[in-house]
């Protein structure tokens, strides 16, 4: 929630002249002014009677008062994350953090002097995932599926509503979330009510939660948010491999940005993923531009979610 990490102040002016289910994140930029992405367009932040035509300037107690809120004042608990340019809260808000990067032996230790704030806000959208969920699961058969996007078009709360909607719907038994960064299910489980099907794993790479997932609960389904790195790519070859299937997220705009990322093109190639789910934010955030098959087909059209 907004309200348990923004100064009431700031709450105010936000939830006074925006709908806060359309507010998808708020950008805070040391002596800049604040800026909330609204629907998918960057507006920014004013009050009638302020200076310089009424923007709000973001101050450094403004940012240490938000860091120091969302960590529980207790900033050396939130380090492990701090040194990954993140902070996640309870209510399964995420701030990217930019500021000093500083090193210890070569390892990145924390970051200090906090200048500039991502604030991305989780949503829920009940059933937003219903229009492909038939594709993407069918005969209580999961199909490994990618899906794919510019940052900030969806990924995440399509990939949180597939997991329900195959707990409660589809009734498939044993889905593992490997939740990195505690976005799809929340720092605190209870946020979002996933199905009782579901097991997750939060906070921890995924090399590690798939390798050790594997050997001790028996998952039909992992379910993973952002693949990026070579050790990624890796654990989910060996996952399907297995028998296990996967539903993972990529950042890209289309197949063809997809399969110029290194380590990726192998996972098209060799046809890992039957199903490749391609988002937007053309039509507004989780805009379907098609769904394709192993062999790149489309085989669902564009759409709005």
């Amino acid at each position: 929630m907004l309200c348990n990490i923004l100064p009431d102040w700031l709450y105010k002016i936000i939830a006074e002249k925006y709908r806060l289910d359309n507010v998808y994140e708020i950008r805070i930029r040391l002596d800049k002014p604040i800026m909330i992405n609204y629907q998918g367009d960057y507006i920014q932040l004013k009050v009638n009677n302020g200076y310089h035509g009424g923007e709000i300037i973001a101050s450094s107690d403004l940012i240490n008062y938000i860091i120091s809120v969302a960590t529980k004042q207790s900033i050396y608990a939130y380090n492990n994350q701090i040194k990954n340019c993140y902070i996640t809260t309870d209510s399964g808000i995420r701030i990217g953090l930019c500021g000093t990067v500083v090193y210890d032996n070569d390892e990145v230790s924390t970051i200090k002097n906090i200048t500039s704030l991502n604030i991305r806000i989780s949503h829920k959208v009940e059933n937003c995932a219903k229009k492909i969920l038939n594709l993407i699961a069918y005969d209580s058969v999961v199909q490994n599926t990618l899906i794919i996007s510019p940052p900030g078009a969806g990924k995440t709360t399509l990939v949180r509503d597939i997991v329900e909607n195959l707990s409660k719907e589809k009734r498939i038994n044993n889905i593992l979330v490997v939740d990195e960064r505690y976005e799809i299910a929340g720092l605190n489980i209870s946020k979002f009510d996933l199905g009782e099907s579901v097991d997750i794993i939060s906070g921890s790479n995924k090399n590690f939660a798939f390798e050790n997932a594997l050997k001790t609960m028996s998952p039909s389904v992992i379910v993973t948010d952002e693949i990026s790195k070579e050790s990624d790519i890796e654990s989910i070859k060996e996952t399907i491999k297995s028998g296990v299937k996967v539903i993972a997220t990529a950042h890209a705009k289309n197949i063809q940005d997809l399969k110029n990322k290194k380590y990726f093109e192998s996972l098209i190639n060799d046809k890992y993923f039957e199903k490749i789910i391609v988002l937007s934010k053309r039509n507004g955030v989780g805009t379907i531009e098609g769904v394709f098959d192993e062999n790149l087909k489309i085989i669902y059209f564009p759409s709005v979610l």
